[in-house]
């Protein structure tokens, strides 16, 4: 085997090992109780709360619609290693950006709409009964 091939080899093996770790981030089941006031704005469609101590860098929760909520880790997934890669929701609150590489991120499927992000981000599963939302660590893209 060449050493350029070899140097290619280890390449993906690193890549893909960084990219499983930032994968994995392992919490206990966030539980949000849609009553409580500081969840108010997920009364309304395209609403958002930001939840420290959970994935990475913190989970951003949205309604997308009735009965519809999507978790997003905030650590960006073009270098989620960074100090300032936290990605947040952008003003106008149609779309999240990450100011570090100015990569931004649609609402509906986590997917890079600009900036050098390459993927999605991570998103974690999420099940609602009545008005209690629980919010697992498994990954669901």
């Amino acid at each position: 085997m060449t050493k350029g091939k070899t140097r290619l080899i280890m390449a993906c093996v690193l890549t893909l090992a960084c990219y499983q770790s930032y994968s994995q981030a392992a919490f206990p089941t966030v539980t949000v109780n849609l009553n409580y006031p500081q969840f108010q704005r997920l009364k309304l469609d395209g609403g958002y709360v930001y939840i420290e101590d959970a994935g990475l860098r913190g989970i951003i929760l949205y309604r997308a619609g009735e009965n519809s909520y999507i978790a997003y880790d905030r650590a960006c997934p073009h270098h989620p290693d960074a100090g300032c890669a936290q990605v947040q929701v952008d003003g106008s609150s149609l779309f999240m950006i990450e100011r570090c590489c100015n990569s931004s991120f649609s609402f509906p499927d986590g997917q890079p709409s600009s900036g050098p992000a390459q993927r999605a981000l991570v998103q974690y599963r999420v099940e609602l009964a009545g008005a209690i939302l629980k919010i697992s660590d498994e990954i669901v893209n």
